[in-house]
């Protein structure tokens, strides 16, 4: 099994390399200059009529258009009109959640705009190569961060059992087992890990501690075993998906937590999937329902004293309710996928459509909505995350709905990408390369048609991509869309 899973992300990797070989522009020149240019970043605002200059992969002058020395041979691109944003992150992703997907899914992260993803659970046979072609073609990939397998207890939520999911967990059933494995993934070069939410607590602590020694940041669910201020404190660095959140928020957050132990030791030998199920069937309603501002408020302060992101993955907590994947342009994007993928996503998605909306879910998403606002208030940080390429989660386009996203649950434009760009850079501190648009920093840039200050919407309307001081114009973007028509 161990040798397919080789031999099969190799191959994709092949398969990546042959489609960035005609994607993309390139020229001699060392000095890139985007001229009279709107620059727009979270930490400097927007500047209007600028100019940059980038030699190599850096970004070496920013500076007022009238300033600017336009030095013979080099490349000029005229920016009026034009809005100048950092590269954006992905900060949840799983690309190799769909053995279909996964050739494809640089070229989309690039035609989007995304210049750096942070792959959040799969299998480490699988994801490394895929972040060793990353580190040796950053002109033409995305950055990728991986943290390798999702740490789980027992049972194991996604063990492999299910052949409709792929196998992206591993069931740790002892302090010995979590160190060994942890050591292994950060001998072989992952960038954090994740912890999964039916780990027990000597075992969660245990991760944590010895992450902290490996300088290893530490994300995921907030265990089924432990309160959110307990995993808090423990030192993780980001929470997924608001999980499990809700249930901290009640008055009776300790009753709740030993029902849910108790629930964790009587199921010990039943799927894992199932019995997390049961548990969030449970107890996640009641928790909406009773919510206690006071307690709430004791949550948060502890997520803001420990600096604690939370990545909300709104496209795939909102889907129930919202179904934004109906609409003709979300369809559109399938095109863009293999075959392989796109016919079956357009038959499920009809035949999802005609089904009645879940009004549990539909409520749970509402919260989440909220919880944005909230969480803002509380100066809590938020990343940008979709879990593409989940429930018809088109990689790269869904980013752009997770934003607009981000500013329907309360955020400004700017916050929304402040979440995509400078946040994600901070988490692994990284900021003093990359998020803002500053002399010094990286040149991962998106140069728009139209300000997303505005609409927040206008952050697909891309002129072109910039991935470590390469151009990726317009023509060689039309050519990525070209040819994942072809496929």
């Amino acid at each position: 099994m161990r040798r397919y899973l080789k031999v099969f992300a190799w191959l994709v990797v092949y398969s990546i390399q042959l489609s960035f070989q005609s994607c993309t522009t390139t020229t001699e020149d060392n000095s890139l200059i985007i001229h009279n240019v709107t620059l727009i970043d979270a930490k400097n605002g927007q500047q209007k009529a600028m100019s940059i200059r980038i030699e190599e992969n850096k970004i070496t002058e920013v500076t007022a258009s009238t300033n600017i020395k336009i030095t013979s041979g080099a490349t000029v691109i005229d920016g009026t009109g034009k809005y100048l944003i950092p590269g954006l992150w992905d900060a949840h992703i799983h690309l190799t959640y769909n053995n279909n997907l996964t050739p494809v899914m640089f070229n989309l992260f690039l035609k989007y705009g995304i210049t750096s993803v942070r792959d959040t659970g799969g299998e480490l046979d699988l994801v490394l190569p895929l972040k060793e072609i990353a580190d040796k073609s950053p002109k033409n990939t995305p950055r990728v961060k991986i943290s390798g397998p999702l740490l789980d207890g027992i049972p194991t939520v996604y063990d492999g059992a299910n052949p409709r999911v792929p196998k992206l967990g591993v069931g740790l059933k002892s302090v010995e087992d979590a160190k060994r494995q942890i050591d292994e993934l950060a001998e072989s070069g992952v960038d954090f890990l994740k912890v999964y939410e039916m780990l027990s607590p000597e075992v969660f602590n245990a991760i944590l501690k010895h992450a902290d020694s490996l300088g290893l940041p530490v994300t995921g669910h907030v265990p089924l075993s432990i309160d959110a201020i307990t995993a808090s404190k423990s030192g993780m660095r980001s929470m997924e998906h608001l999980r499990n959140l809700e249930m901290a928020f009640t008055k009776d957050w300790d009753s709740l937590l030993k029902v849910r132990q108790k629930m964790l030791l009587d199921g010990v030998s039943k799927s894992g999937g199932k019995l997390r199920a049961n548990i969030h069937a449970a107890q996640r309603a009641y928790a909406l329902e009773n919510s206690d501002e006071a307690q709430k408020k004791l949550v948060l302060d502890q997520l803001d004293e420990n600096e604690v992101w939370q990545v909300p993955t709104l496209n795939i907590m909102t889907v129930a309710s919202l179904r934004f994947f109906g609409t003709d342009e979300w369809k559109a994007t399938f095109d863009e996928l293999p075959d392989s993928v796109s016919i079956g996503w357009k038959e499920r998605l009809e035949r999802y459509l005609k089904s009645p909306i879940n009004e549990e879910m539909a409520t749970y998403g509402e919260w989440m909505l909220q919880m944005i606002k909230t969480l803002k208030e509380a100066n809590v940080p938020i990343m940008a995350g979709t879990d593409t390429p989940i429930f018809f989660l088109t990689p790269g386009y869904s980013l752009h709905e997770e934003l607009a996203l981000l500013v329907k649950g309360g955020l400004t434009p700017l916050e929304a990408l402040d979440a995509a760009t400078l946040q994600p850079a901070k988490y692994f501190k990284m900021e003093n390369e990359l998020g803002t648009i500053e002399k010094g920093m990286l040149a991962d840039l998106v140069l728009l048609n139209a300000n997303p200050i505005e609409n927040i919407r206008n952050t697909t309307n891309i002129k072109a991509v910039i991935k470590d001081g390469k151009l990726h114009n317009q023509k060689a973007l039309d050519s990525i869309s070209n040819r994942l028509k072809s496929l």
